[in-house]
């Protein structure tokens, strides 16, 4: 049987696919928390592959998505300005402090960053500095790949406080938790769905508890 993972965006919803069985269907313009549980790492990786491979998608990983060799300050250049219209006004230097302050980054702290290596950070600090980049730059979904995997319920708990800033400003915008099964998982406020995909022939969405 084939149980290859795919996804497809069709008529603004898309949808999750193991083999010809439908997994995970979500509109793309009503917003709110999902949340995808998987049972080992293998399957998380190849459901956030087939996911990103749709137009629109973007992936938060828990590393904050930065390049390890380049500072704070260039992976925001190269993020920031790529295809950047010259004649738009915005000052993403502004808007990126502010979107750092929303993530819980004191300025003293934010005046230090940009001469940092994102490997010189702890993770926690890299996974908010990446999520600041997608408040700047939101993604039609996003896809949170595997946050809480070896935090602590403290620093999980910090990290969901973060994320609310993302609904507050982007209310139609959907969020994917994609997580590890787990008993020790925090709960997701207002987390709109459960989808629960232990193989990926064998699913089951329900309305999220958590």
């Amino acid at each position: 049987m084939n149980n290859a993972l795919t996804a497809t965006l069709e008529d603004r919803r898309l949808s999750l696919f193991a083999g010809d069985r439908l997994c995970l269907t979500l509109p793309l313009d009503e917003g709110g928390r999902h949340r995808l549980v998987v049972a080992d790492p293998a399957t998380a990786q190849r459901v956030v592959e087939a996911l990103e491979r749709c137009p629109g998608v973007g992936v938060l990983p828990a590393g904050g998505g930065l390049l390890g060799a380049k500072t704070v300050a260039e992976n925001f250049t190269l993020a920031l300005r790529y295809d950047d219209d010259p004649d738009d006004p915005r000052d993403w230097e502004r808007d990126l402090e502010a979107a750092l302050q929303l993530c819980g980054l004191p300025v003293q702290r934010i005046a230090m960053l940009g001469r940092q290596q994102p490997m010189n950070l702890e993770r926690t600090e890299r996974w908010a500095i990446g999520f600041a980049r997608c408040l700047l730059r939101p993604p039609e979904l996003l896809v949170i790949d595997r946050l809480f995997a070896g935090l602590s319920r403290r620093e999980a708990n910090a990290l969901i406080a973060v994320e609310a800033v993302y609904h507050q400003r982007y209310p139609f915008r959907p969020v994917v938790f994609v997580d590890l099964d787990s008993h020790e998982l925090p709960a997701l406020p207002d987390c709109r769905t459960l989808t629960e995909l232990a193989e990926p022939a064998e699913t089951a969405e329900t309305p999220c508890p958590c």
